[in-house]
């Protein structure tokens, strides 16, 4: 009596210890497994995957949601391998009674118990796969702690994310991309009775390379569900006898840097606003026009829809895995001199500011501030040339007289803050900003020319659909509606085959950068070439090197040209318009110099033939030195007929 009461009370024990640890046991977080690694996809606008990184273990695996899976093909999952999936707690009792019974009776494994939570549980941890009875009731219980933590849809998913389907295809996201090119949202029976075979014996069944198995294992699933789903016979009979896919597709990866600046959010899919057969077409498009330079020059290009900022096409280098060219650097990221490509913002700014009109008339010729003596890239000057002529020529010195008046600070101060300050190191370009002395990127001189062009909307480059838009100062537009047509109208030109173009090149000191930045009616397009570690050369010019680029991505993916815009032109500036064109007749000092004077003389350059005033006292003759009574602000005026011209300094006695 006492030895039964002994056993009773140890089995009691033994049973309160048990259901102790099991209580424990299950409500620990379950150690999630091969779950917190997932495949870097991204994907174009239309769902075409454009660049596929593989998991460090080299499986194409993506994260897989309900919402984005055929229900039908849930629904021959659960009916072929876990009817009662819906109602169990991660263990079915019926199953693992016949289980055991089996076992018993033969004294081996026979039918395993086992259900889609355990299932899911074995894809988590490989470890458990082994067909042992200790490793079987490791899964049941990793099984039960799963349902007391997820719910049976999170269970689903998992599977979904984890399963095998031959090779080194995981989920059902590679899988239907794999196998049918398609999503896992709308799948025909026959697809849906394959990949719910499939992962009993992924490669034993291989439609590639097993196609009678296969064949054999999806009837086998449509046979055996007929009854429990209620599926039409005669339908059934036509689907069995379908074919299977004949070879696996895995996607071409087009877009490698684009998948380095994304690399942060790679633990889903990524959806982008790419482009796909634009992507491809870039990408052979600047290979074709890289081949025609010798290493280690290199090339990038993007595509940006105006209006949203959207990216549309994006290439980083010519060529990813050339080392002898540096591929893997991102081009479009590199800080460079975008060389003249900001001239236009340049005079757009002065425009806006009524510094200069749409008409303008500059005069060419020697410019000398502080020692600084630029001249144009041909050396030589023009006299005087219109703002358009100015523009369109790339000519140094209006651009740099247009600056002065702007004010070179300033105008870098605002470029700055438009960029959100984002410029990796400080600048203080002065006057050489006009000419290639405000270094920044592909990407952000692109988005200087969406905010230049397209006041009022989107400012930002945006390369995915739930990228934040933030407002700040950054957002600010950088002209009016008025003088983005204006610089719209003054670049637009006609090429010898009467195509209009709109577009600015610009070169680096020494050719080590090309640009061109074309303007369609509903694109930007920047070409850029260049050297890897900013080495000279003697090839390199916007107009001989990026534009033929920019040009032939334009007409490949047949984008428009642009509108040229309708002038809305006051009779004030068509009165300004029509006057006389005036020379220069201050050339120093210049307006709002800051001047220290040891003797109290001025020093002035300018015209012979002007009338002088100085502080609206004429002086008489000309002179090139002018005596100061006092220091401080004066006012130095220049007049020649209906022309007239003032500086305002401040003179400081030493």
């Amino acid at each position: 009596m006492k030895a039964l009461k002994l056993i009773s009370l140890s089995g009691l024990l033994f049973y309160a210890v048990f259901t102790g640890y099991l209580a424990w046991y299950v409500r620990q977080a379950p150690d999630l497994g091969r779950l917190t690694e997932v495949s870097q996809v991204i994907r174009a606008q239309d769902g075409t995957i454009i660049n596929l990184r593989l998991t460090k273990d080299g499986y194409w695996r993506e994260k897989a949601t309900l919402d984005i899976i055929d229900p039908k093909l849930v629904n021959v999952l659960i009916a072929y391998e876990d009817q009662r999936f819906w109602d169990h707690k991660g263990l079915d009792p019926k199953a693992v009674i016949r289980a055991s019974y089996d076992f018993v009776k033969s004294g081996r494994i026979v039918s395993g118990a086992s259900t889609l939570t355990m299932q899911v549980a074995k894809l988590i941890d490989p470890s458990l796969k082994r067909r042992h009875p200790i490793t079987k009731i490791k899964q049941m219980l990793v099984a039960l702690r799963l349902e007391y933590h997820w719910s049976k849809e999170e269970i689903i998913e998992a599977y979904f994310t984890l399963a095998p389907y031959g090779g080194n295809i995981e989920g059902i996201h590679a899988a239907t991309e794999a196998w049918f090119q398609k999503a896992p949202d709308k799948l025909t029976l026959n697809e849906v009775a394959l990949l719910v075979a499939l992962p009993q014996s992924p490669e034993a069944r291989r439609p590639d390379r097993h196609p009678d198995r296969a064949f054999k294992a999806k009837q086998m699933v449509l046979f055996r569900v007929k009854d429990r789903i209620d599926f039409d016979y005669e339908l059934l009979s036509e689907i069995a006898s379908e074919p299977l896919p004949s070879r696996l597709v895995k996607p071409k990866s087009i877009a490698p840097h684009l998948a380095d600046k994304l690399i942060e959010k790679s633990d889903r899919s990524i959806e982008t606003f790419i482009q796909a057969d634009w992507q491809k077409q870039l990408q052979h498009i600047v290979a074709n026009e890289l081949a025609k330079y010798p290493a280690p020059i290199q090339a990038a290009a993007i595509v940006v829809e105006r209006q949203t900022g959207y990216i549309k096409a994006y290439i980083g280098s010519s060529d990813y895995a050339s080392e002898e060219r540096k591929g893997a650097n991102n081009y479009l990221n590199a800080i460079r001199s975008p060389g003249s490509t900001l001239k236009p913002l340049i005079y757009g700014k002065a425009l806006q500011r009524n510094l200069i009109t749409y008409d303008h008339v500059f005069d060419d010729r020697e410019f000398y501030r502080g020692g600084y003596t630029p001249t144009n890239f041909n050396n030589k000057f023009s006299g005087k040339v219109t703002l358009k002529d100015a523009l369109i020529r790339s000519l140094n010195i209006p651009a740099l007289t247009a600056l002065e008046k702007v004010g070179p600070e300033l105008f870098e101060s605002e470029l700055t803050t438009l960029l959100g300050n984002a410029l990796t190191q400080d600048q203080n370009a002065g006057l050489s900003l006009a000419v290639g002395g405000y270094y920044l990127s592909a990407g952000q001189l692109i988005e200087l020319y969406l905010k230049a062009f397209d006041p009022n909307t989107a400012s930002k480059l945006t390369f995915m659909h739930d990228q934040s838009e933030v407002l700040s100062d950054s957002d600010a537009p950088l002209f009016n509606n008025e003088t983005a047509d204006q610089l719209l109208h003054l670049l637009i030109q006609d090429m010898p085959n009467g195509e209009k173009v709109a577009f600015k090149t610009g070169t680096s000191y020494a050719r080590q950068d090309a640009w061109s930045v074309q303007i369609y009616e509903g694109h930007l397009v920047l070409a850029w070439l260049g050297t890897p570690d900013n080495e000279a050369t003697e090839l390199l010019t916007g107009r001989s090197a990026a534009f033929p680029m920019s040009l032939e991505i334009g007409r490949a993916l047949a984008l428009k040209p642009p509108k040229v815009p309708t002038l809305r032109i006051t009779s004030d500036e068509i009165a300004t318009s029509l006057k006389p064109a005036c020379e220069t007749l201050i050339n120093y000092p210049v307006n709002g110099a800051w001047i220290r004077s040891e003797d109290a003389i001025l020093s002035v350059l300018g015209s012979q033939n002007a009338e002088w005033y100085l502080n609206a006292e004429k002086l008489g003759a000309y002179s090139k030195q002018i005596k100061i009574s006092r220091p401080g602000v004066h006012k130095l005026t220049a007049k020649s007929g209906k022309c007239s011209q003032t500086a305002e300094v401040f003179v400081e006695f030493k």
